[in-house]
């Protein structure tokens, strides 16, 4: 490795700055300090863990008329499951799930919010955009 030829700016046909280029030589000397930095830079969000216990006691003490209901559909995007577990890749993630009958889920399309109210005699459905949804401002 030499000093002059270590570190390569790359630049674009107008002279723009476009990149670096680092030796792998180099590279190995710098890469833990430059991926820290990046890490500090674009932390990774913390991975949401679907309240799946709470479905499973919904489930446990269901006692309506009718069965409860495993379709979701955003009206945001138009994302639609028959079956909201069974999809592979999912398409929905269950975000709250409570006794009183609420269900709510995250569209892996779109970010909207579905929420599934379950009363006695019907089942109310709402869907929120995502704020950063082009949805949204419809």
């Amino acid at each position: 490795m030499k000093k002059d030829t270590a570190i390569r700016y790359l630049v674009d046909a107008q002279g723009n700055p476009q990149g670096v280029y680092l030796e792998e030589e180099f590279w190995q000397q710098v890469c833990a300090h430059v991926l820290g930095q990046l890490e500090k830079l674009f932390p990774v969000e913390p991975i949401l863990q679907e309240p799946l216990n709470d479905f499973e006691l919904l489930k446990k003490y269901w006692d309506l008329r009718y069965d409860l209901p495993t379709d979701v559909h955003c009206d945001s995007c138009g994302n639609s499951s028959s079956d909201w577990q069974g999809d592979e890749p999912r398409k929905f993630i269950l975000r709250a799930a409570n006794m009183g009958g609420l269900l709510s889920f995250q569209c892996q399309c779109c970010n909207a919010r579905v929420t599934k109210c379950h009363f006695k005699d019907k089942v109310t459905v709402t869907c929120t955009p995502h704020p950063s949804c082009a949805c949204a401002s419809r």
